[in-house]
């Protein structure tokens, strides 16, 4: 009970909630599996906490919206890429245009994101963090669209791979770019709100 009660407010606070400005940014964040296992204060034995409410609360600066949902272990990888497609669309209706709508997402997360560019058509914007990997290029069959940033890290052991991949087999995305990180510190870098990937993924989101 208190672990749902957390995950409301968190989600509560994300929405904006009693904030009546109109954002004009819209990024939706897409945290890695360990938080489905452990939850919001996920520790891992070898790279530490993953800081998910700092990493939300980085993202989040004046005339930018972030939307965070806590997914589960229970969670399904394409019933949840299609609701954050939905939500991407209802913006859109609304009259945000897609340039205004970033979708970041790291690890697992990364590979939602992933799903949602091949399923959502708009011209939205795409941060992959540690998202690819040997695994991923043989298990999926991604074909993405939208304007695709994917950030890799040279001592990950887990997502080593770089996005050459999925840049071969997505000839309807705007604009793909790649960047590798050399923190050393393999899969962790997107565990905590790093300048090393924070700050290109918050030039991806502000750039037209």
């Amino acid at each position: 009970m208190q672990n749902r009660l957390l995950m409301t407010i968190c989600l509560l606070a994300l929405w904006g909630c009693g904030d009546e400005r109109e954002p004009t940014k819209h990024v939706f964040y897409l945290h890695g599996m360990i938080i489905e296992t452990q939850g919001i204060y996920a520790v891992s034995k070898e790279f530490g906490p993953y800081e998910y409410t700092r990493i939300v609360d980085s993202l989040g600066t004046t005339g930018v919206q972030v939307y965070s949902e806590v997914r589960t272990k229970e969670t399904d990888f394409d019933d949840f890429s299609k609701k954050i497609s939905g939500q991407i669309d209802s913006l859109v209706k609304k009259g945000v245009p897609p340039s205004d709508i970033t979708v970041i997402g790291a690890s697992k997360g990364g590979m939602l994101a992933m799903n949602i560019s091949t399923i959502n058509k708009n011209a939205v914007k795409y941060v992959l963090l540690g998202a690819n990997s040997p695994h991923t290029e043989t298990t999926f069959n991604f074909n993405l669209h939208g304007h695709i940033l994917g950030i890799y890290e040279a001592s990950d052991a887990i997502a080593p791979n770089d996005y050459r991949y999925w840049m071969e087999r997505s000839p309807e995305a705007q604009r793909f770019e790649q960047l590798q990180l050399h923190t050393g510190l393999g899969h962790g870098f997107l565990y905590r709100p790093i300048d090393a990937w924070l700050a290109p993924a918050r030039d991806w989101i502000i750039t037209e």
